[in-house]
């Protein structure tokens, strides 16, 4: 955040428990906090309120995919961190499709957490106008059919025009200024989650589904975004 401004974060979260040990810890971070216990409250609050982050329990009485989706839908574009208790790739992959940025699975290390919500706050200065990497804010990067607009955070995929979540939109930069290079899970997962040295990738390879079914016809047989075995991932444009 520039000059003295707090980050303002928007906790929703229906556990008394969790959100207090939430709200504690943040705020030892310096961050301003509210809290939401619902989805209803939270689409409210995020309807009167500037937030740069918003912490996300999927299970408030309003289902937390269901706000993620409609605070995209109406142009809300804040981060969002969702908290979730299911692991299931499926899951986790509709939640990044819906625009979630980032997740956390409970029980989750609170350092972790912490790290994630720090450099979502970081990467927030894109919607403020900053370049992204070597690429201008303003540019489309188009390759084969398709485009990504890193302005708008829009892209021409297979289902239309749609907008990517922060992450799909980080991992997509760096494959569009490193065109058919080989880059490792361990590079993709500390230049965009900021965890080098965490020893599960699975947030890496969900991105990379996440954007194979946005821009491959056969995911079993990709155009542009291909496994390199043993090493990472290579994006042909």
């Amino acid at each position: 955040m520039s000059g003295d401004r707090r980050a303002q974060v928007l906790v929703v979260e229906d556990e008394k428990a969790i959100a207090e040990g939430l709200l504690l810890n943040l705020q030892r971070k310096n961050y301003e906090t509210t809290l939401a216990t619902d989805g209803e409250q939270a689409l409210e609050l995020a309807r009167s309120h500037r937030y740069d982050l918003i912490l996300l329990d999927i299970r408030p009485v309003l289902d937390g995919f269901d706000v993620c989706q409609k605070l995209r839908a109406r142009g809300d574009f804040t981060p969002i961190l969702m908290l979730t208790a299911r692991n299931q790739p499926d899951d986790i992959v509709y939640g990044l499709k819906l625009g979630a940025d980032d997740y956390v699975v409970k029980p989750f290390d609170l350092a972790e957490l912490l790290a994630r919500v720090g450099g979502l706050l970081r990467r927030k200065t894109w919607s403020d106008g900053e370049r992204i990497g070597g690429l201008d804010r303003d540019a489309r990067f188009c390759f084969g059919n398709y485009w990504v607009d890193f302005r708008t955070w829009q892209a021409k995929t297979l289902s239309g025009v749609v907008e990517l979540s922060q992450k799909e939109l980080a991992v997509f930069k760096i494959f569009a200024e490193r065109p058919n290079e080989v880059i490792t899970r361990r590079e993709l997962l500390a230049n965009v989650w900021e965890l080098p040295n965490h020893p599960n990738t699975r947030v890496v390879d969900n991105v990379i589904v996440a954007l194979r079914r946005a821009f491959e016809k056969h995911s079993w047989r990709p155009r542009h975004f291909h496994s390199v075995r043993g090493a990472g991932y290579r994006f042909t444009p």
